[in-house]
């Protein structure tokens, strides 16, 4: 299944090219982006984000679906909706300079929208350090519920810490996505 190109109001939710990499590189090198994410080492390269994109596209063969979120200055951020398993995981991350504006919001939804209307898939599982409150947040505005606690490896920090797994029914996203302005 191809990933199409999805617009919202304020950005284009896209397939991840190869010409994205040096921005990608230069996001998740921030350590302030690459602490909150389990399997982002730190530093992190322009060849990190090469071998990312290359096992991402190998996966691809599996249904691994990797959205750009370009906001018309190109790419900020990084939606991902794991492979299509019967639970899949639901991943994110944004530029620093781009915190606090919305945007995670607001891919995110489009980003499940199309998961939700081109998949039978019922249930999508995230999650984000306790220490991560603005990453909770996006995750309850989009519907997602308390799961329970679980445990993140932080390679960037080598350490063990503690985060809220959470999950997203169908049911809940459609309802959700219905009391959005």
């Amino acid at each position: 299944m191809s990933l199409p190109v999805i617009r919202t109001g304020r950005l284009e939710v896209r397939p991840v090219a190869s010409g994205d990499l040096p921005a990608i590189s230069a996001q998740i090198g921030e350590f302030d982006v690459a602490k909150m994410l389990a399997v982002v080492p730190h530093p992190y390269t322009l060849e990190d984000a090469q071998g990312w994109f290359e096992q991402s596209w190998v996966r691809q063969a599996d249904g691994a679906r990797n959205f750009a979120i370009d906001n018309g200055t190109g790419l900020i951020g990084v939606v991902s909706l794991g492979r299509p398993v019967e639970t899949p995981n639901f991943g994110y991350w944004l530029g620093k300079a781009h915190w606090g504006r919305g945007y995670m919001s607001e891919a995110g939804r489009a980003a499940l929208g199309w998961l939700f209307a081109a998949t039978e898939t019922q249930t999508v599982v995230s999650g984000a350090l306790d220490e991560n409150t603005a990453s909770l947040n996006v995750l309850s505005k989009l519907g997602f519920e308390t799961a329970g606690p679980y445990t993140l490896a932080i390679r960037s920090r080598g350490q063990d810490l503690p985060g809220t797994r959470m999950k997203l029914t169908r049911t809940a996203f459609l309802s959700a996505a219905g009391d959005a302005p």
